[in-house]
């Protein structure tokens, strides 16, 4: 599947506050997948893996509109980001598939959180984190990234 680095410097993002543990998948005796119990580690770093609910602004067919996207990172601790405030990403990546449906699904993962300074010239908000591995949720529709 096609993978993209985002500079998320040049597109900005604000956090929402909602962080969430990404679950490992486990399968069902009928043979389905769902989210398991136990929390997903990161393969590279063997950190905890979050994902941390962002907004950002997104052009599709000349229309602009607010996304919201959940970005999958690994961190040793839940990581606390304020609701709407500035919030940027170090190894910044989006993977593009098709769904289902026949649209577009993005998953979004980082390497870490950025200082909040770095990304929008303002305070301190949380310290970098380990690699991920993996995706996020889909958002589904067509994103420019």
């Amino acid at each position: 599947m096609p993978s993209y680095a985002v500079d998320s410097i040049r597109q900005p993002f604000t956090g929402t506050g909602i962080v969430e543990p990404v679950m490992e998948w486990v399968e069902t005796p009928e043979g389905r997948r769902r989210p398991g119990d136990v929390q997903a580690r990161s393969e590279d770093t063997g950190m905890p893996l979050w994902a941390v609910e962002v907004l950002y602004v997104q052009s599709s067919f000349g229309r602009r509109s607010t996304v919201t996207a959940k970005v999958t990172v690994g961190h040793e601790e839940e990581p606390r980001v304020a609701p709407l405030t500035p919030i940027g990403f170090t190894g910044l990546r989006v993977e593009v598939r098709t769904n289902k449906a026949g649209g577009f699904a993005e998953y979004w993962s980082a390497e870490g959180l950025m200082e909040t300074s770095k990304s929008t010239g303002s305070g301190s908000q949380a310290g970098n984190t380990g690699s991920t591995s993996g995706g996020g949720r889909s958002t589904g529709g067509e994103k420019a990234a």
